[in-house]
């Protein structure tokens, strides 16, 4: 199965009756529904996933002088994948981010889409693709 993941920061400033009023229904120039989306395809094949709610994201890397770090983070909704190689991979996202996800299944093409509708009144952090943490939960030390 291909597996999609759609990150949708929502402008809380849209007024849907205004665009129903004046744009049928519609976002305008000035009534944005949404400021930005990044969408990652998954570049294997998934055998499976996995959507944990309320879990603990684990951070981990390199500073730049090559020591190694690792910071785990609370609250997070995280997407535990697995390619048919065997190949493990996570998205994640705080929890206090999201204003609400959703699944769509598209069976003819062996297809999954997963968006994550993000808000945009909250600051974060986006470390790597596929991960958005708040702000205030991303670990000091790798602030800049």
């Amino acid at each position: 199965m291909n597996l999609h993941l759609h990150f949708i920061l929502v402008n809380s400033e849209f007024n849907q009756g205004i665009a129903d009023d004046l744009n049928e229904g519609q976002e305008s120039e000035d009534n944005i529904k949404y400021l930005w989306e990044d969408e990652l395809k998954v570049t294997e094949p998934i055998k499976e996933f996995k959507i944990k709610n309320n879990a603990v994201y684990t951070l981990a890397g390199y500073f730049p002088d090559d020591k190694e770090f690792s910071f785990e983070i609370w609250d997070m909704t995280v997407v535990d994948c697995t390619t048919e190689n065997g190949k493990n991979m996570q998205f994640a996202v705080s929890k206090k981010l999201l204003k609400k996800t959703e699944k769509i299944v598209d069976e003819s093409k062996d297809e999954t889409h997963l968006y994550f509708y993000l808000r945009d009144a909250l600051p974060m952090e986006n470390p790597m693709d596929g991960v958005y943490i708040i702000k205030q939960d991303f670990p000091k030390e790798l602030k800049k």
